[in-house]
C-alpha cells in the first residue's frame, strides 16, 4: 500500500519535477555558456535560486491543496495510517529536489569541465545548497501543512525565509556561533562556520528530525471534516 501511495504522489508532483528540472537545466545552459560571470558564480547564483525557489514550489500545494479542495477526508479514508498519508507526500516532494539539484550539479560539470574549479567542486558546492533547500522543506511542512489554502502556504514559507534570515543575523551580530549551525542558510556559508560543512550539515540532523516529527503530528491531527 506504501508503494501505491508513493506511485499516486509521483504521479501528482510529476510536472514539477519536469518544470523545475527544464528551467535549471535551461538556465544553467545559457549561464555557463554565456560566461558572463566565473564558473563558480554562476554556481552560486543557480543554487541560491533553486535554493529558494524548489522548495516552494514542492511545497505550495502539497498539504493545502487537497484542504482546499475539500478531498482530505476522502485521503483519510484510504486504510492506511495518516503518518503514512504524510511520509508518502515528503519522501516524494523529497526526492523530487534532491534530483533537481542532481542533475543542475552534474550538469555544470559536465559544462565547465574544470576550467575555472576543481573537478567535483561545483557538484559539492551544489550538493550543500540542496540540503538546505530540504532542510527549508522540513520547515514548510511543519507550518503549512495544514494550511487551507495555497495563499496560506506562501505566507507561512515567507515567514520561515524571513524568521531564519533574522536568526543568522543575530548570529552573526552578536557572535553566537553555536546558533549559526542550526540555520538552514548555514550550509552555504563555509567560511562562517567553525566545524566545517560536514559538521554543519550533521548539526542540522537533529533538529530537521524533530521539525519532520512535529509536521507528521500536525497533519495526523487534521479533523476529518474541515
Amino acid at each position: 500500500m506504501f508503494r501505491m501511495l508513493l506511485w499516486k504522489e509521483w504521479k501528482e508532483n510529476l510536472w514539477k519535477l519536469w518544470f523545475c528540472g527544464a528551467a535549471s537545466v535551461v538556465f544553467t545552459i545559457m549561464l555557463f555558456r554565456i560566461r558572463i560571470i566565473p564558473d563558480f558564480a554562476n554556481c552560486i547564483l543557480i543554487s541560491f535560486i533553486q535554493m529558494f525557489a524548489v522548495p516552494v514550489i514542492f511545497s505550495l500545494d502539497i498539504f493545502s491543496g487537497e484542504i482546499s479542495n475539500r478531498t482530505v477526508h476522502l485521503l483519510f479514508k484510504i486504510p492506511v495510517p495518516r503518518w503514512m498519508l504524510f511520509f508518502s507526500k515528503y519522501l516524494v516532494s523529497a526526492v523530487g529536489i534532491v534530483l533537481i539539484f542532481l542533475i543542475s550539479g552534474l550538469l555544470m560539470e559536465f559544462i565547465s569541465q574544470g576550467r575555472e574549479a576543481q573537478i567535483l567542486f561545483l557538484l559539492k558546492t551544489n550538493s550543500l545548497y540542496s540540503m538546505a533547500a530540504l532542510v527549508l522543506f522540513t520547515w514548510f511542512c511543519a507550518f503549512g501543512c495544514q494550511s487551507r489554502s495555497e495563499a496560506g502556504s506562501l505566507v507561512a514559507m515567507f515567514s520561515i525565509f524571513i524568521g531564519w534570515g533574522i536568526v543568522l543575523l543575530w548570529s552573526g551580530m552578536c557572535d553566537v556561533t553555536w546558533a549559526e549551525r542550526f540555520v538552514p542558510y548555514s550550509l552555504i556559508l563555509m567560511k562562517t562556520i567553525d566545524v566545517g560543512p560536514v559538521g554543519t550539515a550533521l548539526s542540522q540532523i537533529p533538529a530537521s528530525l524533530a521539525v519532520l516529527g512535529i509536521a507528521c503530528y500536525r497533519y495526523t491531527s487534521i479533523r476529518r471534516y474541515l
